[in-house]
């Protein structure tokens, strides 16, 4: 793919990216959600986080990996923990990265 073709591919994409995002917010910014929307809505970013860890922890090669091989699942637990003490996403974060590098290089 010529460079301008792709330049423009990915430009295309982000714009179309971006009102998908804007657009319903300008709508709702607009109106007054009724209280049970409110909330239906606040569980949406934990159930889409619980939908990708789901399938990034138990699910590798399209089977189910409950094993102490599984260096993602391994790496998740002290992560949770840091998680749920601290409520810190710089520990947390910290936490999976020196985690997941350590298990990495200790069963792999």
């Amino acid at each position: 793919m010529e460079p301008m073709a792709l330049t423009l591919l990915i430009l295309s994409l982000a714009a179309a990216t971006y009102l998908l995002r804007l657009l319903p917010m300008i709508t709702l910014s607009r109106t007054e959600l009724p209280a049970w929307a409110r909330d239906w809505l606040g569980l949406v970013p934990g159930a889409v986080l619980a939908a990708s860890l789901f399938q990034t922890l138990f699910i590798q090669d399209g089977h189910y990996a409950l094993t102490w091989r599984n260096v993602y699942l391994l790496a998740a637990v002290p992560t949770f923990l840091v998680a749920w003490r601290t409520r810190n996403m710089i520990w947390t974060m910290l936490t999976g990265m020196v985690s997941f590098a350590l298990l990495q290089r200790l069963i792999f």
